[in-house]
């Protein structure tokens, strides 16, 4: 378990990036609107080459992390899985500019997607102590969660970190980063926000929301919190906030691993796992541990099938 203190500094004001990404944005809202999805991911796949998009030098050494983490799963070089993975990332900014498409041109954004796994979903809800889904950090894990799980016709509160989206500046959070959240936010009830400032604010949100018998989604990141698990996987180990397993501690709501991945034979797969169950005699912090460790054990699986897709590799350490 690691504690790391909070930064408790304001935000920039803006960021020279702000205005690269208003730029990116306004050239791609046609193509994103006019271009069938099906090209999507061989465009950038293909632009994701050109070195002023991913130099070189980032590739190769997101690569080699790639190639130590998989060993000799790896079916590729780790340099253009890592190119895939930066060709996943611009993609996810058609499908946001896709989902303000106005309805005379065929309207928002509708991917093809199976949410597998919804019997253990339902099962966890049926004890009627909602449930907790921790999310893997995968590319496309934001978007296609929330619709398909909206669509089966699921109440969902998300816990969000302010920078979801593009920037980390005030102007970004405040204007930038609603391109993406705005669209999703139709598919949730409600988006509670991390502040960092009253970080305990958002886990009583949440804790209502699951008593009630609702769901709550977490993303298994290291983006905010103040407590981290470093948990094995690959060998090596990653950083995981603890929110998700100790919100399940709290309530006693299951907790309930989902992967989302883009398929080419299917579209999305949003798959819902068995919930993580660890040995009662443990508490406290080896029961948060436990917990980290089980769903990174599960995760190694579906990241070897789709490596690029995994937004994690940066924090991996082998």
């Amino acid at each position: 378990m690691v504690h790391r203190g909070r930064k408790l500094a304001e935000r920039p004001a803006w960021k020279i990036s702000d205005i690269v990404t208003i730029l990116g944005l306004v050239a791609l809202l046609l193509p994103s609107w006019l271009l069938p999805e099906r090209l999507w991911a061989p465009l950038w796949q293909g632009l994701a080459r050109i070195p002023i998009l991913t130099s070189r030098k980032a590739a190769r050494r997101t690569g080699k992390i790639i190639e130590k983490g998989l060993g000799k799963s790896a079916t590729r070089p780790g340099a253009e899985i890592a190119r895939d993975l930066k060709a996943a990332v611009y993609e996810m900014r058609m499908q946001d500019l896709r989902a303000w498409r106005p309805a005379i041109l065929g309207g928002g954004w509708r991917p093809h997607m199976r949410l597998e796994g919804e019997e253990h979903l339902q099962a966890a809800l049926a004890g009627g102590k909602g449930a907790v889904l921790w999310l893997a950090p995968f590319v496309f894990n934001s978007g296609p969660t929330k619709i398909v799980i909206h669509a089966k016709g699921y109440k969902v509160s998300h816990l969000s970190s302010p920078i979801h989206g593009y920037s980390e500046s005030q102007f970004g959070v405040s204007y930038l980063n609603k391109v993406r959240c705005l669209p999703e936010d139709k598919h949730i009830v409600e988006r509670v926000t991390f502040d960092k400032n009253a970080p305990a604010n958002a886990m009583r949100r949440l804790m209502r929301a699951v008593k009630g018998g609702d769901i709550a989604t977490i993303v298994a990141a290291s983006t905010e919190g103040s407590e981290l698990v470093k948990a094995p996987i690959f060998g090596g180990s990653l950083p995981v906030a603890v929110g998700a397993p100790r919100l399940a501690g709290l309530t006693g709501a299951p907790l309930l691993p989902v992967f989302t991945m883009r398929d080419p034979a299917i579209g999305f797969r949003v798959v819902v796992e068995a919930p993580i169950e660890v040995p009662r005699e443990l508490k406290g912090d080896d029961r948060v541990m436990a917990m980290a460790a089980e769903f990174l054990r599960r995760s190694e699986t579906w990241v070897r099938a789709y490596p690029e897709q995994w937004r994690a590799w940066s924090k991996w350490r082998g």
